[in-house]
């Protein structure tokens, strides 16, 4: 369904930002699919399997597992001229670049199903786990919306950098604060809930809001500076330190076990070492 007014106000607004910065960037978009409902999002299932066409989707309408049907996603398309889904130029991931700058997530950073013209709401991760072990319905969720939309025009203000998906061990990170506070976005509203020091947390996003570190849980969003741990980012693993800095350039023991870290932070693992010692 093409009508993205059905979807959460901050998608509407960010959407729209979107079509106007690329523009600006001459790469002009149209928005397409937006909200879908059951029937919709069973018939696209099918596609590749039952009906005719490529398999576009791993979810059944009737797990409500597709963001589309918690307006939470939309798809663009090419509206210079060249075909709506000409992917020549790097085109769709220029236009992901631009949507993750206004903290957006990017189906073209999937692994499975990669879906280059979607782009979403990371709140609540990537997927849709999240929203149906809170909300358990759409309904549910949809009645959320409404506080949050007199919040848009605030929250559009800030500036969401470096968007990314990350996780951490099975321990997960350490909050070093006393009591962390917990916001609805980055740099956001105040849930009124805290975790407290020592507690153990799962990361799943992370971003930098007018240039501070946050990191998402699935409580919300908490201020990076005050968290320590492991973090795995695009394959590779860094450690957290409190006032988010991070091991570099050192050999350091963490749990008993002794880890090296290159200039960079990242972990150094066996694959990087050649046979004459030096680092890759």
């Amino acid at each position: 369904m093409r009508d993205i007014t059905l979807c959460h106000p901050r998608l509407q607004a960010l959407t729209a930002q979107l079509v106007d910065k690329c523009v600006g960037a001459g790469l002009p978009i149209k928005i397409g699919e937006s909200f879908r409902s059951v029937a919709e999002q069973d018939a696209l299932y099918a596609q590749g399997r039952t009906r005719p066409g490529s398999i576009v989707t791993n979810a059944r309408g009737s797990s409500y597992s597709s963001q589309h049907q918690w307006g939470i996603a939309a798809d663009f398309y090419r509206a210079d001229g060249k075909g709506a889904y000409n992917e020549s130029g790097d085109y769709f991931k220029k236009v992901g670049e631009l949507a993750k700058n206004l903290g957006l997530g990017w189906g073209g950073d999937w692994k499975s199903i990669v879906d280059k013209p979607h782009v979403y709401l990371p709140d609540w991760g990537s997927g849709t786990g999240i929203l149906k072990q809170k909300y358990g319905t759409f309904e549910a969720f949809k009645k959320t919306w409404a506080a949050e939309n007199s919040r848009v025009p605030e929250q559009s203000k800030t500036v969401i950098t470096d968007l990314k998906e990350i996780k951490s061990g099975i321990r997960g990170l350490r909050v070093t604060a006393s009591s962390l506070i917990i916001r609805t976005t980055p740099k956001g509203t105040d849930t009124g809930k805290r975790y407290t020091k020592d507690q153990r947390v799962q990361p799943i996003n992370k971003c930098f809001a007018d240039g501070d570190p946050w990191i998402q849980t699935a409580d919300g969003w908490v201020s990076g500076k005050y968290l320590t741990g492991w973090v795995c980012q695009d394959g590779r693993w860094w450690y957290l330190l409190s006032g988010y800095t991070y091991r570099h350039d050192a050999v350091c023991q963490i749990d008993g076990q002794a880890y090296a870290f290159d200039s960079d932070g990242w972990m150094i693992t066996a694959d990087r070492i050649a046979e004459d010692g030096h680092i890759r």
